[in-house]
């Protein structure tokens, strides 16, 4: 069996290959998560704590957390958890994995140096392999839970720094900048903003009360001159249908004055403006110029003339004597 041993801060890894089962055995029926001390691996390891991490068994199936098995077994897997990593959303796979329980088919055991002893381990604990790491955290959170800070310390001076060294041979160190960091000045942002929030809150219902009362104002002011427009209609059909009242007792009271067996000329004139209109005269067509007249016209007979009217004594043949014949003998 071999053992992946790893000491995180300093980054450092080595792989150890164990023959004797002895040693093994202290390994069988072990969980992952579980610690374990590593004093069974000789003196150099005297002190030294083991938090076993996973593994792999002789057929390369890793173990899998939440499986209490001490062997292989088929499961769905729907990407939720390791394993399996889904190309779309929805898909399902049935894979096999190990069990979390560490047996004799296993072939490589993963496991972090969770405390150190009084030596230093080479190439894992010592300072010669002691190079920090220059990508670490950079949430303040995180920064915390790495070095155990509480709220009240400075994670400023906890944050990684790298070296840097110019062209010219000048070193410097940059510091990446730290995300989540409560300071003073962004508690003053956060007052400022929640101040003009409700700024804006209370003028923007200030606003709605005045607009509220323009409206009914205005409204108040429509109904009034609506109301008052009503009433001069009223009163003036009033006047005119008194007046018209008076006016037709008067006339009743004129009528009921006058004597019996009066004349014509005593009886009351019509109204102008009640009298039957005439026949319009039709004005005669004027020739036009040049034009005889119509026959018609022409045909009209004339009133004779007393001179004209023929003697009704005379005889009819007293005419034919008088007068002589032209031409003729005497």
């Amino acid at each position: 069996m071999k053992i992946n041993i790893a000491y995180p801060p300093y980054r450092s890894q080595q792989l150890l290959e164990v023959d004797d089962e002895k040693k093994t055995r202290v390994f069988y029926d072990k969980r992952i998560s579980e610690e374990i001390a590593a004093d069974f691996l000789g003196d150099e390891f005297k002190g030294y704590v083991f938090k076993i991490t996973g593994g792999f068994d002789k057929q390369g199936f890793a173990m899998k957390q939440g499986v209490l098995l001490n062997h292989r077994t088929r499961l769905l897997l729907d990407g939720s958890t390791s394993h399996y990593n889904p190309k779309r959303d929805g898909c399902r796979k049935r894979k096999s994995v190990r069990g979390c329980i560490i047996a004799s088919d296993m072939s490589v055991v993963n496991v972090v140096i969770v405390k150190r002893g009084p030596a230093d381990l080479p190439k894992l604990t010592d300072k010669a392999v002691d190079r920090p790491s220059t990508r670490g955290p950079k949430r303040a959170n995180h920064i915390r839970k790495v070095w155990g800070l509480k709220k009240t310390d400075d994670v400023r001076q906890y944050v990684v720094r790298r070296k840097v060294t110019t062209k010219t041979g000048k070193e410097y160190f940059k510091s990446p900048k730290i995300q989540r960091l409560i300071t003073p000045a962004v508690r003053h942002h956060k007052q400022r903003r929640i101040t003009l929030k409700k700024r804006r809150y209370e003028k923007s219902l200030k606003e709605a009360s005045d607009y509220n009362q323009l409206i009914a104002s205005l409204r108040e002011s429509k109904r009034s001159s609506l109301l008052s427009k009503r009433r001069e209609l009223r009163s003036a059909t009033k006047s005119t249908s008194k007046a018209e009242s008076t006016q037709a007792k008067g006339q009743q009271a004129k009528g009921a004055a006058k004597p019996a067996g009066q004349g014509k000329k005593d009886a009351p004139k019509k109204d102008v403006g009640k009298q039957t209109p005439k026949k319009d005269v039709q004005p005669k067509k004027e020739a036009p110029k040049g034009d005889a007249q119509p026959k018609k016209a022409a045909a009209q007979p004339k009133k004779d003339t007393p001179a004209q009217q023929p003697k009704k004594d005379a005889p009819k043949g007293a005419a034919k004597k008088d007068t002589p014949k032209k031409g003729g003998k005497k």
